[in-house]
């Protein structure tokens, strides 16, 4: 279940660089990419926090992470049906049966837990992470292991990222460049610069990459696929490892 759980994380995570890789090609640069970028960057927080920081900790600990993420996501699926349906919709009534299945296989597999517990998203010493939480335990991580971007620097990417994502005002007036017409008209045009695309481009590609190695490395799996894609980027991104 842990390597499901990761895999489906990294899965989406992938889907996004993609339609981000789209984005780009078709020059659509202005105000989309952030939004793609702050979903890579969570969902490969996410799988590394199932991981762990500490090889040699009981997998048990491993285990109520992933069934946490489990948990949220079954109880999504239920409010979420119920709200776009009714309480007696064949949809909601499965995602309810479901959650509920779920709530007592974890119970059962954690004999000490409480259903308190697994409302307040806790178990067997494992508190799941807000977003923003989530965010910065990776970047921790990645830094320990020789990242460059510190906690701080973390926070205020991510912040970014999120007030491109929801209205916000700042950032698209940031972009802004008036231009004299000559005939006493000042005309906004949206700027961009080429270096803030690479940077965009980098930190979501360096959170898949540091994910992706991470998960390899974890799992014992083969390397083949890393190094090409490790190739791949340095082709495209010359000063990406250095």
């Amino acid at each position: 279940m842990i390597a499901e759980v990761v895999q489906t994380f990294l899965l989406t995570a992938s889907g996004h660089l993609g339609a981000l890789a789209s984005l780009y090609a078709s020059v659509e640069v202005h105000f989309s990419p952030p939004l793609l970028i702050r979903a890579v960057i969570e969902n490969c927080a996410h799988a590394l926090w199932v991981l762990g920081d500490d090889p040699d900790e009981s997998s048990e600990n491993r285990l109520a992470r992933a069934y946490l993420e489990e948990l949220l996501s079954a109880e999504e699926a239920k409010k979420n049906a119920g709200r776009m349906h009714t309480k007696s919709h064949p949809s909601y009534l499965q995602a309810e049966r479901a959650y509920k299945a779920l709530k007592r296989q974890v119970l059962a597999r954690f004999p000490g837990a409480s259903r308190e517990d697994l409302g307040e998203r806790r178990l067997n010493g494992q508190v799941f992470p807000g977003l923003e939480s989530s965010v910065m335990w990776m970047y921790a991580l990645t830094e320990m292991h020789g990242g460059t971007i510190g906690k701080d620097s973390a926070s205020g990417i991510y912040g970014f990222l999120s007030n491109r994502t929801h209205p916000t005002l700042y950032p698209a007036r940031q972009r802004r460049r008036w231009h004299d017409e000559g005939d006493g008209r000042q005309v906004a045009y949206v700027h961009v610069e080429i270096v803030d695309l690479e940077n965009e481009a980098r930190a979501a590609l360096a959170a898949f990459y540091n994910a992706l190695n991470y998960t390899a490395s974890y799992f014992g799996w083969p390397t083949a696929e890393i190094n090409r894609l490790e190739a791949q980027i340095e082709e495209a991104i010359p000063t990406f490892f250095r």
